[in-house]
């Protein structure tokens, strides 16, 4: 009995050493763990001393030191902005301290800043300090000016993030825009822009969307927004920062909170400044009229693809032969005039090459195409045998000239493809056109061979066939590969329009081939109506869209005195509604103008959106502010 109990004792024994060796082992495992249940360290690095000191006067030095109360991390310096400009400067990032080395010429009496954006944070957390913004003064005092502002997007009416804003103390000549700015900043995610410590004064204001961040107003590639007239600073306020204080620590949450709640108190702040000053520029896509051909490019042969950098108002192609041709035609004609042996060579080198036509432009036809998208336009030519060529596009006063070399992929495809029609609807409202697009441009069209049949149905399900005379259909050609038709269209009643090979023919002389389209057009109790009334709005012209949820304009009327505007017909579903200013009457949006001083009309956007139903009216009541 006694042995089995002191085995019973050894057996537990070593039972407790394998579990404190395995706990052992364990713990062994997280040394390198962060400690659990301690606090965690949510506020980012605070800024202990600086060298020199925030806000010195008469600066010259070429070295500024930032030391913090933890380790910190440097990051994304290219997105560090100083106001005015600085070109030559480097940051280090080293432990618990920033360096910032100047090697540059900085002007007299002049304040500047450096904003840091999100570039410092912690070294564990990458939590990054918010809206530090070291500053200093070359001269004997710091200049006291601010100017606060937003960026929106002229047409979507969003906060633009990241836009270049440029202040100029006189207004710039010339355009586009290419003189160096007087002080510059960057938008925060909510479009707004802060300048501090500039002198005061009233300053012209650009801004652009500016990718490669040279500070310079690029139209054609980017977008702009601009001041109507010069904007007078007003007092700086002091910056608000989150301070080492005694006994507080690095994990102190509540100061870093507090911190955080003045951050978004003085946005609020400047947010409610900037509306009641009406201080918003509107981000557009400019013209440049110098500039207008983006691409042009081979999609095969006889057709090419040309896309643009605004939508342009008249144009005129010229088609040349290429460079590459010239040069070809002028070795094959100083073949023929060589003599000797080595002229003999070059003979036979050009015999196995042929004579390139440079002729050929006399006799090409050739269609441009506007696209659907206002920014995109095709060429078809009759004449598949050019495959390279200079194309010369002249605009206003201006022309742009592009070499298009037909690749071997390119050419090798199939010259032609069939010559087709489809219809753009198979349902349309009684008082539409019917559109028919090619997919190739036409030549010529006859509906004389066609036949239009209409299928009435009525009360007791009873359908009746008649047919209805062509001739009562008008036709019209809104660009070489459309044609829109309209006629005396019966609501409720369904359609079919048979037309034969012979009725369309394209560039190339080809028959489309036989086919039929058929459509209807919903009776009158399948519509509803929508009715809103516009309060507060300013005198002049305005325009109404009802959009679906696609943002698509389903229907756009003009928005009379009273402000009441009646949408008749209105399918069943979701739809919203944009207001637009129309300040000449064309009954568009229309973007900006920089060089005659036209800002981008207003656009307004309905808060909600609604349910048309059928056969029901639904009144709104839209308040503008």
């Amino acid at each position: 009995m006694l042995k089995e109990r002191i085995g019973s004792l050894l057996l537990r024994s070593a039972w407790w050493g394998i579990a404190l060796c395995g706990m052992l082992v364990y713990s062994c495992a997280r040394l390198g763990s962060a400690p659990a249940g301690g606090p965690v360290d949510l506020a980012p690095p605070m800024l202990l001393k600086a060298i020199p000191q925030e806000g010195s006067t008469r600066f010259q030095a070429k070295e500024i030191t930032l030391d913090f109360d933890e380790y910190i991390v440097l990051q994304n310096t290219d997105k560090i902005v100083t106001s005015p400009r600085i070109s030559k400067i480097s940051y280090r990032g080293n432990l618990k301290r920033v360096q910032i080395l100047i090697d540059d010429t900085l002007q007299e009496d002049r304040t500047y800043s450096i904003d840091f954006k999100d570039a410092i944070g912690d070294l564990h957390e990458a939590r990054p300090i918010k809206d530090y913004v070291y500053y200093f003064s070359t001269g004997s005092k710091l200049d006291s000016g601010r100017i606060t502002g937003q960026v929106l997007d002229a047409f979507s009416l969003s906060p633009v993030k990241e836009a270049s804003v440029m202040l100029y103390s006189r207004l710039p000549s010339g355009y586009p825009v290419d003189t160096a700015p007087d002080y510059v900043a960057v938008t925060d995610s909510a479009g707004i822009f802060s300048f501090r410590f500039i002198k005061e004064g009233c300053y012209h204001v650009l801004a652009g969307s500016d990718e490669n961040r040279n500070y310079l107003v690029e139209p054609t590639e980017e977008k702009t927004a601009f001041s109507s007239s010069c904007w007078s600073t007003t007092s700086v306020k002091p910056p608000v920062y989150h301070q080492k204080r005694r006994g507080m620590k690095e994990s102190d949450t509540a100061a870093y909170q507090a911190y955080l709640a003045a951050i978004r108190a003085r946005k609020e702040e400047d947010l409610d400044e900037i509306r009641a000053s009406e201080r918003i520029l509107y981000l557009y896509q400019d013209k440049y009229e110098k500039n207008l051909l983006k691409e042009a490019k081979w999609v095969k042969k006889g057709e090419i693809a040309l896309t643009w950098h605004y939508k342009p108002d008249t144009l005129a192609f010229a088609f040349l032969p290429s460079y590459q041709d010239y040069e070809l035609a002028k070795q094959l004609q100083s073949a023929d005039t060589a003599s000797g042996q080595t002229g003999r060579a070059h003979r036979r080198r050009a015999e196995k090459q042929e004579m390139p036509n440079l002729f050929w432009q006399d006799s090409l036809v050739f269609y441009y195409v506007p696209q659907d998208d206002p920014l995109a336009g095709k060429i078809y030519f009759d004449n598949y045998r050019v495959s390279d060529l200079r194309l010369v596009v002249s605009h206003s006063e201006f022309s742009d000239t592009v070499e298009l070399m037909l690749g071997t992929g390119l050419a090798a495809k199939e010259d032609t493809a069939a010559f087709r029609l489809s219809a753009r609807q198979s349902s349309i409202f009684f008082k539409d056109s019917l559109v028919l697009d090619f997919t190739f441009p036409l030549s010529a069209y006859d509906f004389q061979h066609a036949a239009l049949t209409r299928y009435h149905t009525d009360e007791e399900g009873r359908t009746d066939t008649v047919r209805e005379d062509v001739s009562g259909i008008s036709v019209i050609r809104p660009r070489p590969d459309r044609l829109v038709l309209k006629s005396d269209w019966k609501a409720g009643d369904r359609y079919g329009l048979f037309l034969p090979s012979a009725c369309f023919i394209d560039y190339l002389g080809r028959h489309a081939d036989t086919s039929e389209v058929r459509f209807q057009c919903p009776g009158l109790d399948t519509y509803g109506q929508v009715v809103v009334t516009l309060r507060g709005l300013r005198p002049g012209n305005h325009e109404l869209q009802m959009v679906d949820n696609g943002k698509n304009v389903i229907q756009s009327l003009p928005v009379p005195e009273n402000g009441k505007v009646e949408f008749e017909y209105v399918k069943p579903g979701y739809v919203s509604f944009v207001l637009v200013e129309d300040l000449n009457g064309n009954r568009r949006w229309d973007a900006g103008d920089y060089v005659q001083g036209r800002q981008p009309e207003r656009r307004w956007f309905f808060p909600k959106t609604i349910r048309a139903e059928a056969d029901w009216r639904v009144e709104e009541t839209w308040s503008i502010e």
